[in-house]
């Protein structure tokens, strides 16, 4: 999947792939390596969870994008009934990664870093899904106060997802009120973005906002 999306976009995509195919995935599994009744059984009632827990994802994710409040609200509570019910389920990581947001939005960074570290805790770290995680926790830390701490987790995304690191760590410098590092950042992002073969989008906005700043900065008063 393209790094050069937005963290919001790139989950939202893999939201859509799992709903597409993650239970026909599963099914196919099954199927492939099925061979005793035993095995067989237990796997149907994997998919069955698996179903329960799509449908579940449904309406968590269903109710927290309502504009009404108590629907949002209703959304909370099924999304923690969610991760306790199917805490193993890829379901799981989309209902914690929206709790977060709600979180976030909410102001409670604290909860945020819970939810995140949770949904990290459900699947495996060094997928697609599981680096976004942790671009996310990082921006999460940061916003907190432990610069350390979320340059340390940031760093191990550098690989995989080269433009989202390269962006957060840009975010991260300006509002640590590091300019030139930020600049740095932003064009390197821009940079693996344009090898990928995508548009820059926001970061050319980014950029040319920062060379403007600095060169006002360096100008005599």
């Amino acid at each position: 999947m393209a790094d050069h999306l937005e963290d919001d976009e790139q989950v939202e995509a893999l939201k859509r792939w799992w709903a597409e195919n993650g239970r026909s995935t599963l099914v196919a599994v099954a199927l492939a390596i099925g061979g005793t009744v035993g095995w067989q059984q237990y796997q149907g009632w994997e998919i069955e969870q698996t179903g329960l827990a799509a449908d579940a994802w449904a309406q968590v994710d269903m109710r927290l994008n309502a504009d009404d409040a108590s629907q949002q609200e209703m959304g909370e509570r099924l999304a923690l009934d969610l991760l306790e019910a199917h805490p193993n389920a890829a379901e799981a990581q989309f209902a914690a990664m929206a709790l977060a947001k709600k979180a976030v939005d909410d102001g409670d960074l604290t909860s945020a870093e819970g939810h995140l570290r949770r949904a990290l805790a459900v699947g495996d770290s060094q997928s697609e899904l599981g680096q976004l995680i942790q671009v996310r926790l990082a921006r999460v830390l940061a916003a907190s106060g432990e610069e350390a701490a979320a340059i340390a987790i940031l760093t191990q995304t550098k690989g995989a997802l080269p433009v989202s690191y390269a962006t957060a760590l840009g975010d991260l410098h300006l509002a640590a009120g590091r300019e030139e590092e930020a600049l740095d950042a932003y064009i390197q992002a821009r940079t693996a973005t344009l090898d990928l073969g995508n548009p820059p989008g926001l970061l050319d906005a980014k950029i040319t906002s920062l060379q403007s700043r600095l060169v006002d900065e360096e100008r005599p008063s």
